[in-house]
């Protein structure tokens, strides 16, 4: 199947790379054979389309239902315009307010994080294409960490981000932003006083090209139909 590679994320060790099957588009995230995420370098860059070959893991954990494991794998292009295929797909899931992501069932803590408590409500899926109708700002940590911040007043809302791409200080409004569901944090008798869920992640975001400067290349039909 073809598989456009929309995300690719930090996790300790590893890399989180998620698909998009482009003939129906199921949403996917790629795990080698032994449920193993992909390695740090992982060849997978955000834009690629490959033909990649999977079956679907045997055991799923909810909110987590996207996970396959990959048997083969052949790069196929690469998509300039990743803003105009999601449109054209119609893939965006959730459009305005934070508030609205993942069925409208997250939690917060007090300093304004994201989560869907261990052992409650699911959402039914683990990531999604969210439009904000406001501007990101950029906050950093003195752990390197980085977060996005959606203004809603004294009510904190923060996205943590672990995307790939090098942050940028303001995400404007109408950006097509790639959000996800971390893995069960933190992990049972941690001893952190965190509440246990799976926490609200910024994956990436697709910048609109700019027409008036991209040179023009003639390609064939079976690849501009995909840009």
């Amino acid at each position: 199947m073809e598989i456009l590679i929309v995300s690719k994320t930090h996790m300790s060790s590893a890399a989180c790379v998620g698909g998009l099957v482009l003939s129906n588009n199921r949403y996917v995230r790629l795990l080698n054979i032994g449920n193993y995420n992909q390695p740090t370098d992982t060849e997978f860059e955000v834009g690629d389309v490959y033909d990649i070959n999977f079956i679907d893991r045997t055991t799923l954990h909810p909110p987590h239902i996207e996970d396959v494991i990959i048997t083969s794998k052949t790069f196929l292009r690469k998509i300039i315009d990743m803003p105009a295929l999601l449109r054209q797909k119609s893939v965006i899931d959730w459009n305005g307010h934070i508030n609205n992501l993942f069925g409208e069932i997250l939690s917060w803590t007090n300093s304004g994080t994201g989560y869907i408590p261990f052992n409650g409500q699911m959402p039914v899926k683990s990531v999604g294409f969210w439009i904000a109708d406001k501007d990101l700002i950029k906050v950093s940590f003195d752990n390197n960490k980085v977060r996005y911040r959606y203004p809603n007043g004294a009510n904190y809302r923060n996205i943590s981000y672990v995307g790939y791409q090098n942050s940028i200080e303001i995400i404007p409004a109408g950006t097509i932003l790639r959000v996800s569901l971390s893995r069960i944090f933190p992990s049972e008798n941690s001893g952190i006083t965190t509440p246990r869920g799976y926490y609200l992640q910024l994956s990436g975001w697709y910048s609109e090209v700019d027409k008036t400067t991209t040179q023009k290349v003639e390609l064939p039909p079976e690849i501009t139909k995909w840009l």
